[in-house]
């Protein structure tokens, strides 16, 4: 029986098994990568409040959309984030993407539709072949 690889692991575990942790594994990795600082959390309060905020907002995301639109989502917010004062707001927080780059929702949906549709008419020709 093997392992099942940690919450944090959002490399090794399949988009379906994300919870909120391993979005905020991905989004502090990613951010580390793209922007070249540690991720925080956006928003008012202490840095516990602000970690449970974001945390509740991504749940509720998942939720309503699903992991896999959610994923897309946070794709598209760091690839159209323009910031005018880089070094206050070097990157998107939850927070802030959600609250105020929603707009993208419906992308994120219709691409991940698209995608859907496209690996359904896919040909498996070794399945194919096997039937010939």
């Amino acid at each position: 029986m093997s392992k099942k690889p940690s919450q944090y692991d959002w490399k090794a575990r399949s988009i379906e098994d994300w919870n909120a942790n391993t979005f905020l594994a991905y989004i502090g990795d990613n951010t580390l990568e793209r922007y070249g600082v540690e991720y925080s959390p956006g928003g008012s309060g202490s840095k516990q409040q602000r970690w449970a905020r974001e945390r509740g907002m991504l749940k509720q995301a998942q939720e309503r959309y699903g992991n896999a639109v959610l994923k897309r989502f946070i794709d598209i917010c760091w690839r159209e984030y323009r910031t005018s004062d880089p070094v206050k707001y070097p990157y998107p927080t939850v927070v802030f993407m959600i609250s105020y780059m929603d707009r993208y929702f419906p992308q994120a949906q219709a691409e991940v539709a698209a995608e859907s549709r496209r690996k359904a008419n896919e040909i498996n020709y070794e399945e194919l072949e096997e039937w010939l």
